[in-house]
């Protein structure tokens, strides 16, 4: 039997045998944001992420924090991942740069308002290990990550960035890609169980789009520990509602054995 790599985030096991259920957050002002994890939270989420390259005051760190301190305060007991997601690799165009973003993720840890910090493992390897140290400082869990919203590469490519993450330090190690076709999805699937039988730490991963929804539902089969579902908005093609995916996972799980 595989040995679980079990992440405890607020009493929520992430690596366990259902993966969690995370809804991200799109909201583009602080008002709008406020409403949107009220929303959201009623839903029910295992996990929240907050898309904060959507957040049009980025730049502003005093009014992130403003609007951190608020999310934390209505999260209660649900953690939350924070996301800057970079423009190259699916993320909103906005006013910070790759030390811009590292100096943000800096004051969200040491504020203490979140769980998860998202970073690019295509992100300077200097500006990496400034926020694996400074996440290890503060009691924040690291997500490295790999998207590629043009095409799925090969198996081997793959399994070296769930493994590279592992690597550099990472507390979890996401990939993300586009199918062009069912066979993509299955490199994606297959990949996810090699590195899982490899890797030290939890993973995540999907096939985006209309093709590869699939993933989002099986994944755990595979290996995968966390999907996203809508709450309000999508931060990703081939997002489905928050109800519709608790339901597969339940099912899935009574199917198994699981309760």
């Amino acid at each position: 039997m595989k040995q679980e790599k079990v992440i405890d985030l607020r009493g929520r096991r992430m690596g366990g045998p259902t993966p969690l259920v995370c809804s991200p957050l799109v909201a583009r002002t602080p008002e709008r944001l406020a409403a949107e994890t009220a929303a959201v939270l009623a839903k029910g989420p295992d996990v929240i992420e907050w898309r904060v390259d959507f957040f049009e005051p980025i730049a502003d760190t005093a009014a992130v924090l403003l609007a951190g301190r608020a999310m934390r305060a209505a999260a209660g007991g649900t953690p939350i991942i924070f996301t800057c997601r970079a423009q190259h690799e699916g993320g909103q165009a906005n006013a910070l740069d790759a030390e811009g973003v590292t100096r943000l993720y800096d004051a969200v840890c040491g504020a203490g308002l979140v769980d998860l910090l998202d970073f690019e493992l295509s992100n300077p390897p200097a500006l990496v290990r400034r926020v694996r140290e400074r996440s290890r400082e503060q009691g924040t869990r690291l997500i490295l990550s790999y998207h590629n919203f043009g095409y799925t590469p090969g198996h081997d490519l793959l399994v070296e960035r769930f493994l590279e993450a592992d690597r550099l330090g990472a507390d979890v190690a996401k990939v993300a890609v586009m199918p062009r076709d069912r066979v993509d999805v299955i490199t994606l699937l297959s990949a996810t169980v090699t590195a899982d039988a490899k890797a030290r730490i939890p993973l995540i991963s999907m096939s985006m789009g209309p093709v590869g929804v699939a993933t989002r539902m099986v994944g755990g089969v595979f290996g995968s520990s966390l999907s996203f579902a809508i709450g309000e908005g999508a931060s990703a093609p081939g997002q489905m509602p928050i109800a519709d995916l608790a339901a597969v996972f339940g099912a899935l799980a009574r199917a198994r054995g699981g309760s």
